[in-house]
């Protein structure tokens, strides 16, 4: 039951193409290297930070199977939920 969370590439290089643009058309940020180095990394950390929420959601799919019968007659959608926000604030990890 878990969830695809992941953008397709392309829309993942529109994302870091955008926030780059974002951020040095108006000089909020003077970058050190290329813009395309620069959206790369940007890319990459969003790329990460979608397998990082792709785990917590199974990590917390795995939770909620565990409870079995004591979560009987609960949304498991919900359930599942309350899982992964607990999980993410003792991670310090945003959702």
């Amino acid at each position: 039951m878990v969830r695809d969370v992941r953008l397709p590439d392309a829309a993942v290089a529109r994302i870091a193409d955008d926030i780059v643009r974002a951020l040095v058309a108006p000089g909020f940020i003077t970058p050190k290297v290329a813009d395309k180095q620069l959206m790369a990394r940007i890319a990459r950390l969003l790329i990460d930070n979608q397998r990082a929420e792709q785990e917590l959601e199974e990590e917390a799919e795995r939770a909620a199977a565990k409870l079995g019968r004591q979560a009987l007659g609960m949304d498991q959608r919900k359930l599942i939920e309350g899982i992964k926000a607990r999980l993410a604030k003792e991670r310090g990890f945003a959702l």
